[in-house]
């Protein structure tokens, strides 16, 4: 959990500069800087840092830079979801949207919050999730070349060149692939993300690749504090928006976090039904509930990333038999 501090610094990150903002008494102290490593530096060291909370959104590669040099002065900080300063806006009535209002919300939200300090990744999980990425942009647009291609089968005399110059783009795509997909499999020596993996694939429903997916993106998990809590971040909590007699909400899942967990667990959770006792039996009893095959499809996805936490949590394999009794007593 974060430090008892004095001083919670507020900190909107853009592209070429970041805003400053946090309260000395009643004033509220402003500062900009250009985003860039030196200047981050050169700040952080002509600022006492003691008693101070730096708190900062995920912005992607923009935030990189500052959480990095954060990290190396030892400082504590954390990193929050743009939701939360969103809705802390709302909360504080604030009818402007500046950058200055915006690192004032995020200094004020540290205030009010008890907001958990950032752990950096290591090197290791840092690389492999940057392949990751990649990895699914170009994944979408193999995809993409391929289905241009099969329009240009259907062409009557389609231009030559044209469809020379996809079937290279494609080949050098799928080439590219193939790289960052041996840049997922761990090495040798890393025991634990290979016994993770390991230990999720042990799960009827869940294969090897989608195992490598979710400790690439999540670790060993111990950012969680429980698996209600992972099941929520990867967006498969569900939601309900009703109040009083009149307002009644369509009822659906969350779909915050990475959509490429999504749709690897969707993938998991058709072959589960048939294969996983403990996912077919929620299944059926649903579809016998009247709920439709989509609705209850998704409860399996969200049986499933439970189970993928318990057991990466617990280090130990899937044991169908328990999780059976467990169902059965609750």
């Amino acid at each position: 959990m974060q430090t008892p501090c004095d001083i919670f610094v507020g900190l909107d990150v853009s592209k070429d500069e970041l805003v400053i903002a946090y309260l000395v008494g009643a004033k509220w102290k402003k500062r900009k800087i250009s985003n860039t490593l030196d200047s981050i530096s050169e700040w952080l060291s002509n600022l006492d840092v003691c008693g101070k909370h730096f708190v900062l959104e995920a912005t992607g590669a923009y935030s990189e830079r500052l959480i990095y040099t954060l990290a190396a002065a030892g400082v504590p900080f954390s990193v929050v979801n743009p939701g939360q300063s969103r809705a802390m806006s709302k909360v504080l009535q604030k009818t402007n949207k500046t950058d200055d209002q915006d690192a004032q919300t995020l200094s004020l939200l540290g205030q009010k919050m008890e907001l958990i300090a950032y752990k950096m990744p290591d090197r290791t999980q840092k690389k492999r999730k940057e392949a990751f990425s990649a990895l699914a942009s170009l994944q979408k647009q193999a995809q993409q070349l391929k289905n241009q291609l099969h329009a240009f089968e259907y062409r009557v005399d389609p231009n030559p060149i044209a469809v020379k110059a996809l079937q290279d783009v494609l080949a050098s795509t799928q080439e590219a692939i193939q790289a960052l997909e041996k840049e997922l499999n761990p090495e040798q020596d890393e025991d634990e993300a290979n016994r993770l993996i390991e230990q999720i694939a042990t799960i009827k429903g869940v294969g090897k690749s989608t195992a490598k997916i979710f400790v690439t993106l999540f670790g060993n998990f111990h950012h969680f504090t429980n698996a209600k809590a992972f099941a929520r971040f990867i967006g498969l909590s569900p939601t309900e928006f009703t109040s009083g007699a009149s307002v009644r909400g369509r009822s659906s899942i969350c779909k915050n976090g990475s959509g490429k967990a999504r749709s690897q667990l969707f993938n998991c959770a058709r072959c589960a039904i048939q294969h996983n006792q403990n996912c077919k039996e929620l299944y059926q009893r649903l579809v016998q509930k009247g709920k439709n095959g989509k609705v209850a499809l998704t409860a399996v996805m969200h049986k499933l990333a439970r189970l993928i936490y318990g057991v990466a949590r617990s280090n130990t394999d899937y044991k169908p038999d328990f999780a059976l009794l467990k169902t059965k007593n609750c």
